[in-house]
């Protein structure tokens, strides 16, 4: 049996190769010719555009163009553009056993990526010091013009086999969530899925809960949000956005938010105050911006705001310094939770009337509704909440789906000992969101439990996520750990299944960061 595909009986033929290098921003127009072109992406980004159509390239992206087209390439991004322009022509044998050969007016795709950029630039750099030389050798040529053919052809292929839909359709929405100022067509998308047009557009709705189009609109309409909240005029957002017309974009937005871009940022702005990180958070995931409050590390500091000092104890020079700010500040309304002693909450109300959210009495959803209902935005937190269930329930259902019963445990590492996680904190968005099984009883494990080395056969889980404190102490423990036949004997280390993260993607007990960590879980758990 002849296992010869239609590719492998092309005859290939390389007219010209010219290599791309030019400055951001820079462009150069290519004429039209009879042969096919490769537009071979090494470094930087760029849009290719002919005609009405324009199609964006990132490094490792090749777009295969027909003959006959104008092309126009220019660098995007703010970087350097750095790659391959090829000319060839590309023949098939006739029917006939002794026919000749014609001349191909067929493409097998339009574009195809390559994962493995260092085998990508290694083959282009040959062929390219190949055609160069003084004395070419026209077969060495077309040898390195085989080989790079060869590997697109298995990139295309693995591109199918190597990688799920639901992969497909993350990769994707990934790089429009990274370039939400730039405009795709649906026929670009579904290209760089590799899938239909249509196809692509059911299983997007399917795997991310909204249409494309939605989803890029939300995606721009939730920076503008913040660009504004942090003092950007009308003008700078809207381009930041994607939107060179900003009288286009304030009617987008009002169609989006209800309000005008300018009544929106004065609406936000609100003469409050909160002494504690989590409340804070709650705060963002309503939009409102405080006059005074204490973030968690990871938050740039908004417009038009004072930072407070992180203090849930009220004590010492640090709290004394948060009065005196305070005072300077002038709020209406100061928020704590009830881990404030009785002295502190007394130093603040000589400032403004104290709303005191319970901490362990509530978990961060009734806390999110606290500080909604006080601030006059309940409608806002229930349909925040609307939002994050059914977010939550679409990644649960794709990970149990991709996991079976899956078992999973989180695990840190301090100066002084090891950590296993329930389900508050660290373990909220993991166990009770996603409805994931931990290898011990949550219930029984108020917020985390001590564990030694000798106690890890009891937390055997099918996975681990890892989280190491950022000192020379606990990087010694994880080492430590690593080589250690208790830790060697465990399912999770054995299958691979180990995911070292960084304490800051779990510890922010807030509306705010919880939404943040069911798209990283998303992102950790969405392949296997």
């Amino acid at each position: 049996m002849n296992k010869l595909n239609q590719s492998c009986r092309e005859i290939l033929h390389v007219n010209d190769i010219q290599s791309i290098e030019f400055a951001a921003n820079g462009e150069i127009h290519y004429a039209s010719s009879g042969s096919y072109t490769l537009i071979i992406c090494l470094h930087g980004e760029g849009l290719l555009g002919w005609g009405q159509d324009a199609l964006s390239l990132v490094e490792g992206e090749i777009s295969i163009q027909p003959p006959g087209r104008e092309l126009k390439l220019r660098a995007m991004g703010g970087a350097p553009l750095k790659g391959l322009r090829i000319l060839y022509d590309s023949y098939l044998h006739a029917q006939q056993d002794y026919g000749m050969p014609v001349k191909s007016a067929s493409t097998r795709h339009e574009g195809v990526t390559i994962r493995h950029i260092k085998h990508l630039i290694e083959r282009c750099d040959c062929l390219y010091h190949t055609f160069s030389m003084e004395q070419p050798n026209g077969y060495s040529i077309q040898s390195e013009f085989y080989g790079l053919m060869a590997l697109m052809e298995d990139s295309r292929r693995n591109r199918h086999t190597g990688e799920t839909t639901a992969e497909a359709i993350l990769r994707v929405s990934n790089f429009m969530r990274e370039r939400i100022d730039q405009d795709f067509t649906r026929a670009e998308l579904a290209q760089k899925a590799g899938l239909s047009q249509g196809y692509f557009s059911r299983a997007f709705q399917e795997e991310i809960g909204k249409t494309p189009t939605k989803f890029i609109m939300d995606l721009r309409m939730a920076k503008a949000k913040n660009m504004l909240l942090y003092g950007n005029s009308v003008k700078d957002t809207a381009v930041q956005v994607g939107f060179e017309d900003e009288f286009y974009f304030s009617r987008k937005f009002k169609q989006h938010a209800g309000l005008s871009p300018l009544t929106y940022m004065k609406s936000r702005r609100r003469n409050i105050a909160s002494v504690s990180e989590p409340i804070s958070g709650s705060m963002l995931a309503l939009q409102l911006l405080p006059k005074a409050a204490a973030f968690y590390p990871t938050h740039t500091k908004y417009a038009q705001m004072l930072r407070l000092h992180a203090n849930e104890a009220g004590i010492g020079q640090s709290w004394h310094k948060n009065v005196e700010m305070l005072q300077m500040a002038a709020p209406e309304l100061i928020f704590c939770t009830d881990f404030l002693s009785q002295e502190a909450q007394q130093d603040l109300k000589q400032v403004a009337p104290v709303i005191r959210v319970p901490w362990l009495a509530t978990d961060w959803r009734e806390q999110l509704l606290l500080v909604a209902e006080a601030t006059g935005y309940t409608m806002e937190g229930e349909q925040w909440l609307g939002e994050y269930e059914r977010k939550a329930e679409r990644i649960s259902r794709k990970i149990r789906q991709l996991w079976g019963s899956l078992t999973i445990n989180i695990c840190r590492i301090t100066d002084q000992e090891y950590r296993i996680y329930g389900d508050r904190n660290a373990g909220a968005v993991l166990y009770r969101d996603l409805r994931l099984s931990a290898t011990h009883e949550l219930k029984k494990v108020d917020v985390y439990a001590t564990v030694n080395e000798q106690d890890l056969p009891a937390y055997d889980a099918d996975a681990l996520i890892v989280m190491v404190d950022p000192s020379p102490k606990a990087a010694m423990a994880w080492r430590t750990l690593q080589g250690s036949r208790a830790w060697q004997n465990m399912s999770a280390v054995k299958n691979q299944n180990i995911y070292e993260i960084g304490t800051e993607k779990l510890f922010e007990y807030s509306a705010w960061s919880h939404d943040r960590s069911l798209s990283f879980f998303a992102e950790l758990l969405g392949k296997r």
